[in-house]
């Protein structure tokens, strides 16, 4: 099979960008015999699938056929519009993929799949940029006029997808991602001693903090960063917490740490500032996977708050690391796995009490984490499922 792929998300340092690259790798592994050819901006995002590689991997990226846009500061639509296709055009594909959830304006091939990570920009438009909102109704609309088949990366992204566009539900398919094969490899490897992590965020640095709970996602209102902060502080002054709150991919202004950058919480009270040596919130920014893998490596628990995500990896993240997670009851996270999660609704006094269970439950949930499946993590399970969709079949993999 002759397979094109829009790769211009490949470089998005997003979720989004994750699940582009870890789709991509899947297909070079477990479809040796296809032809696979991806369009992608700049040749420096070509670096960012090798750095998702672990040694096993690398050598999957040299087997992409690869076409690079004749210039990476033209924009997105006169790409999709007009490069993209006089570049696939002559190919004769068999089937295109659009990682990033579009198609381009005319028809390359007989049989066309667009990824559709989430459904923000018609459920909470609020919550994305109006470029996002304008890019993504655009190539949805396109993929329903056209009839191809979408690949929700989760039941309940499915699900909302149903609601919204009933017609098309008999054209979706449940393709849930699979880990980043170097946070797989980082993950299993073993660690050289129980010292704390030392970690330099683009924003902040974590020092050696000693026990803390652990939150990753880029910052916006979606994500209840407040909430999950405001709930933090009470739990550990009333005792039942004694560790630090470390916020990973946020924008600093939670940052409480004593790191020579310190930042007063914007909505504390004098009480807060009495108590702040032992209630520490490291607003760190972006970290490297590897600082990122430390970080999941300590903690005692992952907790996202999230309002809505179409699938979640930080939390498959952490439980590859053997770390359980606090997640938003009801959202696509209770989904990754059947055990070492834990739920809870948003209402803030629930989230107190729900957290507190999770920290006195640790032990178990730590056991329960372990005994996820490792074919959760594998490139050959998502490589599998989407061969089979593909290819023409159908899942809903677990």
């Amino acid at each position: 099979m002759r397979l094109g792929i829009s790769g211009l998300a490949l470089g998005n340092p997003t979720g989004l960008g994750r699940l582009s690259r870890v789709y991509v790798l899947a297909l070079a592994e477990c479809a040796p015999d296809w032809e696979l050819h991806v369009y992608v901006r700049r040749m420096a995002d070509l670096q960012c699938l090798r750095d998702e590689c672990d040694r096993r991997s690398e050598a999957l990226v040299d087997r992409l056929v690869v076409h690079r846009a004749p210039a990476p500061w033209l924009n997105r639509l006169i790409l999709e519009e007009l490069d993209l296709p006089r570049q696939f055009a002559p190919l004769r594909l068999d089937a295109y993929l659009g990682c990033d959830f579009t198609l381009p304006g005319r028809r390359l091939a007989p049989r066309e799949f667009a990824v559709v990570p989430d459904l923000l920009p018609f459920t909470r438009p609020g919550t994305v940029s109006w470029r996002a909102r304008f890019l993504y109704r655009r190539g949805i609309r396109r993929c329903l006029r056209r009839q191809a088949t979408l690949l929700c990366i989760s039941r309940h992204t499915a699900d909302a997808f149903a609601r919204l566009f009933p017609r098309a539900a008999p054209r979706t398919a449940v393709v849930r991602p699979t880990l980043s094969p170097r946070l797989w490899q980082l993950a299993r490897a073993e660690r050289h001693g129980d010292h704390p992590p030392q970690v330099q965020g683009t924003l902040h640095r974590l020092s050696a903090p000693g026990p803390y709970i652990l939150a990753v996602g880029t910052a916006g209102s979606r994500k209840n960063t407040p909430l999950l902060v405001d709930v933090y502080r009470e739990v550990v002054m009333r005792g039942d917490y004694r560790g630090s709150l470390v916020l990973v991919g946020g924008n600093g202004r939670f940052h409480t740490a004593p790191d020579g950058q310190r930042l007063a919480l914007e909505t504390a009270g004098a009480a807060w500032h009495e108590t702040r040596t032992s209630a520490e919130v490291y607003d760190l920014g972006r970290v490297n996977d590897y600082d990122l893998s430390q970080l999941y490596h300590h903690a005692d628990l992952l907790v996202n708050l999230s309002s809505e995500e179409g699938f979640g990896f930080p939390v498959l993240e952490a439980l590859a690391h053997g770390v359980p997670a606090l997640v938003t009851a009801g959202s696509s996270m209770t989904e990754i796995a059947d055990r070492g999660i834990a739920a809870t609704p948003l209402e803030r006094a629930e989230c107190g009490r729900r957290l507190i269970s999770a920290l006195h439950a640790l032990p178990l949930l730590r056991q329960e984490a372990a005994g996820v499946p490792e074919e959760q993590y594998s490139l050959e399970r998502l490589g599998s499922d989407l061969v089979q969709v593909l290819s023409g079949g159908a899942t809903d993999a677990a």
